[in-house]
């Protein structure tokens, strides 16, 4: 909430704390009417009837009239299967990571861009790892042909001795 507008709500109504439905309205700029009725239907948050009347507290009027900016949400990470697919929507993921942490760097929330900054670096890791072993098993199928034709199985022998 805006400290600036329960400055100017406490200066324009000196000695108050909760504001009736007629003050209410003419913070606002709507009818009195409105109000009330919006007040009954828990359209403004927090008001109460007392003895009849109408009445918001103050900062809560603040709030309603100046709201807090919320930090923005970030998407949860989708499930992606298959290879290049897979590795597009890694790199788009840890460019994403990377955007909101500098997002809620510039806004000061520095836990949750090093949060994102780390589960960035860590997809990233376990994908370039996936890709090493899926490299190493590729080569290591090519070596294992390459020897079968290099030296083919004789009759007794049970299974390849390996490189």
């Amino acid at each position: 909430m805006s400290q600036r507008m329960i400055e100017l709500l406490l200066l324009q109504y000196p000695g108050k704390t909760h504001l009736t439905a007629e003050e209410t309205a003419k913070v606002l700029n709507q009818n009195p009417y409105t109000v009330r009725e919006r007040m009954r239907n828990g359209e403004l948050p927090k008001a109460t009837k007392n003895n009849g009347t109408w009445e918001i507290f103050i900062p809560d009027l603040a709030e309603v009239r100046e709201p807090t900016k919320k930090a923005p949400q970030i998407p949860s990470t989708p499930v992606v299967v298959g290879g290049a697919r897979r590795r597009k929507a890694l790199v788009m993921n840890f460019r994403r990571d990377r955007f909101w942490a500098q997002v809620a760097r510039a806004l000061g929330d520095f836990e949750t861009a090093d949060s994102l900054d780390g589960r960035a670096q860590a997809d990233y890791d376990e994908q370039v790892r996936v890709f090493q072993l899926e490299r190493a098993e590729r080569r290591w199928a090519g070596l294992m042909a390459i020897e079968a034709q290099a030296h083919p199985l004789e009759p007794g022998d049970d299974e390849r001795s390996g490189l």
